[in-house]
């Protein structure tokens, strides 16, 4: 077991990841990226907008999920924290293949057979969510909220960053796509799975300036 936690702290020290555990400093340059890379987002949400469907903007700075259409917000879903896996960019449009799978309620022993209807609760809190082109985001909770899952995730974690120093080959999704790890309440984690949709479209960056 300390052998375990040795590996974990050495994976923590070593990985390259963001999160969102404070603000640093910020100096002139740092202003500068920011404002650069809100006018990204912006110019890429403008497209999105001028079509009558749902999106979905992951802004890491402001530790939000927002659910838009239009460019109106409908739906606002907090994030605990926010880890990328490895380097590679985040920008432009990324489209969900397929939401997360439902486990279906099984109809109760009686007369009519009746089958239980899918609600909110019934929605899974631990997925994974394959965009396209490139991109995984994996949703869990914090270790205090759900210690085993919140282990296995991180040796899966770990394992694919080990791969990948030592160049070993993985599954070609695994391989290609560029991982990103948020960790929300099981509530927020249920709600984003109501809400997604196949081919849901996701843009991700800073959706406002520092000076706001």
């Amino acid at each position: 077991m300390t052998f375990f936690f040795f590996l974990v702290g050495l994976y923590a020290f070593m990985s390259p990841s963001l999160a969102l555990t404070g603000k640093a400093a910020s100096g002139p340059t740092d202003d500068a990226a920011a404002i650069i890379e809100a006018n990204r987002l912006l110019e890429e949400e403008l497209k999105l907008a001028a079509r009558p469907h749902i999106y979905m903007v992951l802004d890491p700075a402001g530790h939000v999920i927002l659910i838009k259409s239009r460019g109106v917000e409908l739906h606002r879903l907090h994030i605990i924290g926010l880890r990328q896996i490895g380097e590679g960019s985040l920008n432009g449009v990324f489209r969900l293949r397929a939401r997360p799978s439902v486990p279906r309620p099984k109809a109760a022993p009686s007369d009519n057979m009746s089958v239980p209807a899918i609600d909110l609760h019934t929605m899974p809190d631990r997925y994974d969510l394959m965009f396209d082109p490139g991109l995984i985001i994996s949703v869990g909770q914090t270790a205090r909220d759900q210690p085993w899952p919140w282990m296995k995730g991180l040796a899966h974690e770990w394992w694919g960053y080990l791969a990948d120093m030592l160049g070993i080959t993985i599954k070609a999704d695994d391989a290609a796509a560029v991982r990103v790890h948020l960790i929300v309440a099981q509530e927020t984690a249920q709600s984003l799975a109501w809400i997604m949709t196949d081919g849901m479209p996701l843009i991700i960056g800073r959706t406002a300036s520092p000076f706001e």
